[in-house]
């Protein structure tokens, strides 16, 4: 909490309080987006799968809707609209989910700068703005001169959401390799709804049933909007502080 800023304590605060309600809205209960920082969330931490070439790296991973991470190594971001507020980015203004990540070889350690990220959550985890960016570094684990895994360390900038970084750092031991016969295949898996809101809480629906649909906005915190919806009325927020309020001492 003492690292984000105060409309961030705050939708945090509001999160902790209807997940000990029983009103959870996490995004893979709908099949909505898993978002950027699902892939440091615990729970959610599954096998990664790392393709390497010269050029260009690929990192899979993911529970519900999986995880690519595409890293074009020797890229530049259009800086265009940093001036004007917006952040770098590969392609078209418009955020990813996933971000877009450019990096570099330093000899045999990977290093990685992620932009261009649609603000969002990951389960009970803080919300994060679409001024989200990371750096991160993959070097590698020997031992007695044997690869053995990865070490990945990520740093992560957010000027809306953070007063100041957040650093992880975690290890990637290695299972096997492509071409092991014992190897098993990623599972590329699509989340098919199957628990709607009704009256804000969630239920289970066999094929058939029909309800009435409230098309959530994707890009305006629609767990907020239940929940305020739902189960805040006649609740108050903090009033905001005043710069210029002299009877303070």
């Amino acid at each position: 909490m003492s690292l984000l800023k105060p409309e961030y304590q705050q939708r945090t605060v509001q999160e902790a309080y209807h997940q000990m309600r029983g009103q959870a809205m996490w995004p893979s209960t709908f099949c909505w987006p898993e978002g950027f920082m699902r892939r440091w969330y615990p729970a959610a931490v599954a096998e990664h799968y790392v393709v390497a070439t010269p050029d260009f790296v690929q990192v899979r991973t993911g529970r519900i809707e999986n995880f690519d991470q595409d890293i074009h190594i020797g890229r530049q971001f259009d800086m265009t609209d940093v001036a004007a507020g917006g952040v770098p980015r590969l392609g078209p203004p418009v955020p990813r989910w996933y971000g877009e990540t450019i990096g570099f070889w330093d000899k045999d350690v990977l290093i990685t700068w992620t932009s261009n990220v649609q603000g969002w959550k990951s389960h009970s985890e803080f919300e994060f703005s679409n001024r989200m960016q990371s750096i991160e570094m993959y070097t590698p684990i020997r031992e007695n001169g044997k690869f053995i895994g990865l070490n990945h360390e990520a740093v992560f900038y957010d000027d809306g959401a953070f007063v100041q970084p957040l650093r992880i750092v975690r290890n990637f031991i290695k299972i096997n390799q492509y071409g092991d016969k014992a190897e098993t295949p990623f599972v590329s898996s699509h989340c098919i709804q199957t628990i709607y809101l009704k009256d804000g809480v969630n239920e289970p629906l066999v094929p058939g049933a029909k309800i009435e649909f409230e098309m959530p906005d994707m890009f305006g915190r629609p767990w907020a909007h239940v929940w305020e919806q739902y189960f805040e009325p006649g609740m108050s927020r903090p009033e905001p502080e005043d710069l210029f309020d002299f009877s303070k001492k």
